[in-house]
């Protein structure tokens, strides 16, 4: 089916929801909640509004919306593209929707569930499933879920949520907003692939619950939305084709497609997610890899043998170039302790970092594959590191995140001269065939300009992060200039200009490169279709005139 109707839920008095009143009063004593990671400079609120529960998140909206006023959801503020910065109006902070509601086995996909609210951690979320322990669940719980609870005590195996965006603090809603990915999307793929369930709450204040392989678009693109008064809307899905490659630039739309994907990846622009039921999976053993090569070129060969060739799929393969190894090389010199690892290479050109399944109790693993790989894109398997206790995961993590670590630290020397610098990160992705061509393609432009810049990052999926180094303001124009041309490039390929940051406040500028102004308007026209007053999060992807203020 192609029709769903949505909810009406409790009514509770909008005044007896907690709120903060004011610019200076939020500025002064809840400054975080106007911002996120990109620093982008806010445009102020006039409320933050603290809801506990969907009903209240409800009377929020529909006293938004009859004041007219802007609405900018606030999750964990993780985000790298402003989509949660403030551009007047009101900000509804969801730290207080911060409980599991269910967990139950499905036996038509034989896999746990959990049902969450939109702040849960990823962190906390996979803590919980490891440690089979959900805070207050069973207090909550009906006998059902107390006994599905039970049996998934005793299920001897142990579980986890696969995706995995690096920033484990990022809150669950937040991840399905933006249809999060990272290094682990080569193994596991993004977000979507592991979402069950979702609650929105629309600018009208009623609820749609919407599970997945219900309800889907029929008459090519369509969706009918019902309101609780039987009233009618029609959503005309936008008629572009998706990238073949991991995305998160504009609106999911196919043919057919399941309605729960409309929501996934839409940045709250058309409603809040606020509670979600995710698919868990076996937790395996591994062994983790940093392999070291001679080259760049050489580490992309390693990659595609590995892709096409090897009996094994990585959990993940992480690209670390020749720059990235030198940064790091003199950051280790300078300070041991801040990489505990050992000395890198001197004669080592570029590294992937992966892992493979490993049975610590197996007498004989067979590697055979894997050597011969290795020794083709001349390097050994003694040429790198390797452990799969604990400890050496937990090291091994931290020296996947000293990277951008040192680079936020070299940027952040050099804005002291000049206030106005930043770094410059690509967030674009290609196909599978066009990953020589497009390192190609990056190498040239950066090399002919002169600048300084590392590449790092999911190259399993094409989708590694080339990070340029401004030293001063020139630099940063350069570099700009470049980024544009990078982006272009990878949409000819047959790629996407966000690959997994979603678009927020500062990407927009590009998807004019990716999407033509016919299909921008088809985005606008879905938008207004669930969200008549363009409320919900303004200035994120799309640009509205005479919208909610």
């Amino acid at each position: 089916m192609n029709e769903i109707t949505s909810q009406q839920l409790p009514e509770v008095d909008f005044d007896s929801v907690r709120r903060i009143d004011g610019l200076n009063e939020i500025s002064a004593n809840y400054a975080p909640y106007l911002a996120d990671e990109s620093k982008l400079p806010h445009q102020g609120a006039d409320y933050l509004f603290f809801p506990t529960n969907e009903a209240e998140l409800a009377a929020i909206m529909r006293e938004m919306n009859t004041r007219g006023a802007n609405v900018t959801i606030s999750g964990a503020r993780t985000g790298l593209v402003g989509g949660c910065v403030p551009a007047g109006g009101a900000v509804v902070a969801l730290d207080r929707f911060d409980k599991t509601v269910d967990i139950r086995w499905d036996d038509g996909t034989n896999e746990w569930r959990v049902t969450a609210e939109a702040a849960v951690t990823l962190k906390d979320l996979n803590d919980w499933a490891n440690k089979k322990n959900f805070p207050g669940l069973q207090a909550r719980a009906n006998d059902e879920t107390l006994a599905q609870l039970e049996q998934f005590k005793n299920d001897p195996r142990s579980f986890f949520y696969p995706p995995d965006p690096t920033e484990m603090s990022a809150s669950l809603g937040g991840t399905v907003a933006t249809n999060a990915s990272g290094a682990a999307s080569f193994k596991y793929k993004d977000t979507r692939n592991w979402i069950r369930r979702l609650h929105v709450i629309l600018a009208s204040g009623e609820m749609l619950d919407i599970p997945r392989g219900k309800y889907f678009a029929t008459d090519g693109r369509k969706f009918t939305v019902i309101d609780s008064g039987g009233n009618p809307t029609i959503l005309n899905l936008p008629g572009y084709d998706m990238p073949k490659t991991k995305n998160t630039a504009g609106f999911f739309a196919a043919p057919g497609m399941d309605m729960i994907d409309l929501f996934i990846g839409s940045e709250g622009l058309f409603g809040v997610v606020s509670q979600i039921e995710v698919a868990l999976d076996q937790m395996h053993e591994g062994i983790s890899v940093v392999q070291f090569l001679p080259s760049d070129t050489a580490a992309l060969d390693f990659v595609i043998a590995l892709r096409d060739e090897a009996d094994f799929a990585p959990e993940f393969l992480e690209f670390y170039d020749g720059n990235a190894l030198a940064l790091l090389r003199a950051k280790q010199i300078d300070n041991p302790k801040f990489i505990d690892m050992p000395t890198i290479p001197e004669d080592a050109g570029a590294a992937i970092f992966y892992d493979i399944s490993f049975n610590a109790d197996d007498p004989n693993p067979d590697f055979s594959k894997l050597k011969e790989v290795t020794a083709r894109c001349g390097s050994s398997l003694d040429n790198s590191w390797a452990g799969y206790e604990r400890r050496d995961l937990a090291r091994f993590r931290h020296f996947r995140h000293a990277l951008p670590e040192t680079v936020n630290a070299v940027i952040g020397e050099r804005k002291k001269t000049y206030p106005g610098l930043h770094k410059l990160g690509t967030d674009l992705a290609v196909p599978n065939d066009s990953l020589r061509e497009i390192w190609g393609f990056y190498r040239s432009k950066l090399d002919t300009a002169g600048l300084e810049w590392v590449a790092f990052g999911h190259i399993g999926d094409n989708h590694f992060h080339v990070n340029i180094l401004p030293k001063d303001m020139d630099d940063l124009a350069k570099g700009l200039a470049i980024y544009r041309d990078f982006a272009e490039k990878a949409v000819a390929l047959g790629g996407t200009v966000s690959a997994e940051h979603g678009v927020g406040k500062m990407k927009k500028k590009f998807l004019s490169v990716m999407y033509t102004p016919e299909q921008m308007n088809e985005m606008k026209a879905l938008k207004l279709a669930l969200d008549p007053k363009a409320m919900f999060n303004p200035g994120d992807i799309l640009d509205f005139e005479g919208a909610a203020r």
